[in-house]
């Protein structure tokens, strides 16, 4: 059987964030972690949340970093700094070495994710699948939040799915 975690974006409530463990508490339901977007503004056209806001979580809940950037290692004094972070996931499509970040990242005690935009051919994974702990695939047009879900990602989710299948798939946008 297949587990499906839920790891709510605190992106939704950014506005307010001294009410970030509150809000996330509210859910009434369990939740596996925290689903924490940072952008800059380049990759995607919003900042979003800024790293060093992952101070505010108090929750004693995991938090998974998802990078929208384009240099994924300038963002890694401060991140990799909280102890609640125990996962990362930055895009295949960044300006940076994929192998060498993915090193980086793991050599830092954190699992590793690799995004992927939906306009990206989920083959570009490939090469890469063995080395990360599990792929994101934005179900959206990244960098904003509420724009709908895009159908057509459940056949590239089914087709990394098929390369192979224990690797976990996320999904980020509009669930």
């Amino acid at each position: 059987m297949q587990k499906i975690s839920i790891y709510p974006s605190v992106l939704a409530i950014k506005e307010d964030p001294i009410s970030w463990d509150a809000r996330t508490s509210e859910l009434g339901i369990p939740v596996s972690g925290i689903h924490y977007d940072i952008g800059d503004g380049e990759f995607v056209p919003s900042l979003m949340l800024r790293p060093e806001d992952i101070a505010q979580i108090h929750l004693d809940t995991p938090i998974d970093v998802h990078l929208m950037v384009r240099k994924p290692s300038v963002y890694f004094p401060i991140i990799l700094g909280f102890d609640t972070v125990r996962a990362v996931a930055f895009h295949i499509e960044c300006d940076e070495d994929i192998h060498e970040t993915i090193q980086t990242l793991k050599n830092a005690g954190k699992q590793v994710g690799l995004a992927v935009l939906d306009t990206t051919p989920a083959d570009h994974l490939d090469q890469y699948l063995l080395e990360i702990d599990y792929v994101l695939v934005m179900t959206v047009k990244g960098g904003y939040a509420g724009t709908p879900f895009i159908p057509q990602m459940i056949q590239k989710i089914t087709e990394i799915h098929q390369k192979n299948p224990e690797i976990p798939i996320l999904v980020d946008g509009g669930i």
